[in-house]
């Protein structure tokens, strides 16, 4: 029994110690999604992507020359290397005959896909990390919350650093 209530106290005080939070810290909000959706480069990552992620017929100069949306042929031009190489492999599964094989094919396509859209998404990430903490920092804040977590209190600063992030591209 005392080693059961030992145990206990234990348990409480480390619970208490855990919710506590320290009243030096000002707590920023942050909308992480609307941040990441107003990157200056977020656009033309998702518009690449979603281009990649259907099969092409075709290698980038083949697709340019058939497009007429001018922001379509803007992205093709950008991303010409690995629309060529997404063209490559979906040539070689539309080719492949042996079912399993066909399939390893697809699965080596959607994990190349997985691999660029983390080179993409990464820095955008990153950048939108780094505005957070700079537009903390220049405000004394020590504690970041995601703002649809918070029923009250904290500092909303999301508006703040889509400024920054903005500014700097």
């Amino acid at each position: 029994m005392f080693k059961s209530f030992n145990l206990m106290s234990l348990v409480v005080v480390f619970v208490f110690m855990c919710g506590t939070a320290n009243a030096a810290d000002t707590v920023a909000l942050v909308d992480s999604q609307r941040i990441m959706f107003q990157h200056p480069r977020f656009d033309e990552a998702s518009r690449i992507l979603l281009f990649l992620s259907r099969p092409l017929e075709g290698s980038a100069p083949q697709l340019l020359l058939r497009e007429r949306d001018p922001d379509r042929r803007q992205l093709i031009t950008n991303f010409s290397a690995q629309i060529t190489a997404f063209a490559e492999m979906d040539r070689a599964i539309s080719a492949e005959q042996n079912p399993e094989r066909r399939e390893r094919l697809w699965t080596d396509r959607q994990n190349r896909l997985g691999e660029f859209e983390a080179s993409l998404m990464g820095p955008i990430f990153e950048e939108s990390s780094q505005a957070i903490r700079t537009v903390m920092l220049l405000r004394g804040m020590t504690v970041a919350l995601e703002l649809n977590s918070v029923f009250y209190g904290g500092t909303d600063i999301t508006e703040e650093v889509i400024q920054r992030l903005t500014r700097e591209r």
